[in-house]
């Protein structure tokens, strides 16, 4: 897709989306004892593009250039109490970033990391809850298109 911008004459390509899901996470009424956060986990959304993978909820998201993803593996079923301590944006002991919007399947990515140096290190470990998770690891891996 294209989109011409008559304010400077430029043009704009547009990325076509592969892969969309989006909802509220289920848990968004407890929310209301936290008002202020209210906005921020109000749509669980993930969205995969033929140039980005985009994860997270609606102020607060992550995204990566697929061309940086190592890996993707499907997780049949994560519990996010058990497994992460709560829902929401986790991190546990393992340097590993976790969107748990909910206990169910999960897509585990690797991501390449740069060190300040411009050079290669450890990958950055995300999980993310995901209706999908075997058909987002094989569009991720470069399986399908």
């Amino acid at each position: 897709l294209i989109n011409n911008s008559s304010k400077n004459n430029t043009i704009h390509i547009m990325s076509s989306i592969i892969y969309h899901e989006n909802y509220p996470p289920p848990w968004r009424p407890l929310l209301i004892i936290v008002f202020p956060l209210l906005p921020i986990f109000w749509t669980y959304q993930i969205n995969i593009t033929d140039t980005t993978l985009t994860f997270g909820y609606s102020y607060a998201s992550t995204t990566i250039n697929l061309n940086d993803i190592i890996s993707a593996t499907p997780i049949d079923h994560v519990n996010g109490l058990r497994s992460w301590g709560g829902w929401g944006i986790r991190f546990n002991l393992r340097g590993e970033t976790g969107y748990i919007c909910k206990n169910g399947s999960a897509v585990k990515i690797a991501v390449k990391m740069k060190d300040k140096n411009g050079g290669e290190c450890a990958p950055k470990i995300y999980v993310f809850n995901c209706d999908e998770a075997s058909r987002v690891c094989h569009i991720l891996n470069g399986d399908e298109d």
